[in-house]
């Protein structure tokens, strides 16, 4: 294992983020995402087995960057033991949202990072536009303009100056907006991309939405998908004019891999569906009855959901 695992974590993630200090990027990204009216409903944690580990075992580190000539931020969470070659979950916070609510109240992939040695990168979206993820490249109706497309792809450059992250396990998650926004760009930066995971989250499929701005699918992606039945904010209808209804979502990705089975089976209020292509890529929906807008946090294979998340997606390269 090269010598800088053997140094203080503080002084690697400085190391780390300081590879190169700004990234431009020439495309102003825009949206016509619905604005929300009310803040969104960050997970409830109370009584929660998630609750005690919130606190960092590692490293929670704040950095910036600069894209389109303005600065954005993220925080970077390091583990305090990482494998030679690091895999990276780049989770993204729902609308009005904070990168560290991302950390301390969305999931609790933090404890799945401490025990399997994977770097979280939780980005901030634009506060001067009101911390609202941009999820669409139309200019019509703008809500949001910040270059978020060009942001990430900014993280990911990034990420790949160090020999020692592994690129081809880059994954993204994302909450409520933050979801519209792991849809996005596991669809537009697929190539870059290993697998997906979004809780109570629209996808906002352009290419069928408007019959512009197509995917750019490079090749078959992973995908784990949990929405409930009872969400308003991110129905399973999907939003007229901006997201696709949940169902046809899912089967889009399915057919991106040319899956070749299909199962559905029910336990307890939850629906699971499985599409498997024939090299055995998989795109798995859970439908939550009575579930609302939530990061959800229940069983899945005798595994905590995260735990399950992890070893899900950690089958799957870009």
């Amino acid at each position: 294992m090269m010598g800088w695992l053997s140094i203080p974590q503080k002084t690697f993630i400085t190391s780390f983020i300081l590879i190169f200090s700004s990234v431009a990027c020439s495309t102003t990204e825009t949206t016509t995402e619905p604005a929300p009216v009310v803040q969104e409903k960050t997970k409830e944690i109370e009584n929660s087995p998630v609750e005690s580990y919130r606190q960092p075992v590692g490293d929670l580190v704040p950095d910036t960057l600069i894209v389109s000539g303005v600065e954005r931020s993220y925080l970077s969470y390091i583990p305090v033991s990482l494998p030679d070659n690091i895999p990276v979950i780049i989770q993204f916070h729902g609308g009005t949202g904070t990168s560290q609510n991302a950390y301390y109240q969305e999931g609790s992939l933090n404890l799945v990072a401490d025990a399997e040695g994977i770097l979280m990168i939780y980005p901030q979206a634009e506060t001067s536009t009101g911390n609202v993820w941009n999820t669409l490249h139309s200019e019509e109706g703008n809500k949001v303009s910040a270059d978020d497309f060009g942001f990430i792809e900014a993280i990911i450059d990034r990420l790949g100056e160090d020999s020692r992250i592994d690129t081809s396990r880059i994954y993204v998650a994302g909450y409520s907006n933050g979801a519209a926004m792991a849809y996005q760009i596991a669809c537009h930066l697929n190539d870059r991309i290993a697998g997906f995971v979004v809780h109570s989250g629209n996808f906002p499929l352009e290419e069928v939405i408007n019959g512009e701005y197509p995917c750019n699918i490079n090749g078959e992606t992973a995908g784990l998908i949990f929405n409930g039945t009872a969400d308003r904010t991110r129905p399973l209808e999907g939003i007229p004019t901006y997201a696709v209804p949940v169902r046809d979502g899912v089967q889009w990705w399915a057919e991106q891999n040319n899956s070749v089975s299909v199962t559905t089976a029910q336990d307890g209020n939850v629906e699971r569906t499985i599409y498997v292509s024939e090299i055995g890529t998989e795109v798995q929906l859970f439908i939550i009855e009575g579930g609302g807008h939530d990061w959800f946090n229940f069983t899945i294979d005798g595994m905590p959901l995260d735990e399950f998340t992890w070893d899900f997606l950690s089958n799957s390269n870009s």
